[in-house]
């Protein structure tokens, strides 16, 4: 049997604003993902000799990106 937890969270106003920046950050990144493999599963229905893009080859690609500036 399955059991699930719900909380409710008092965030101050800046620990607010971090939850928002960090969920776009990780949606960000996840939409980059998906695009990354749905253009390679296309290349690969039209006849191209790619990889799999599966977690390893997007993870490399991942630590090869630059790194955005912080503000400040």
């Amino acid at each position: 049997m399955l059991t699930g937890f719900r909380y409710r969270l008092s965030l101050t106003d800046e620990r607010a604003e971090q939850c928002t920046t960090y969920g776009a950050i990780r949606r960000a990144v996840w939409n980059t993902a998906l695009d990354q493999r749905r253009r390679t599963l296309e290349r690969w229905r039209r006849g191209h000799a790619v990889p799999f893009c599966g977690h390893r080859l997007q993870a490399a690609r991942l630590a090869e990106a630059p790194r955005p500036r912080r503000p400040g």
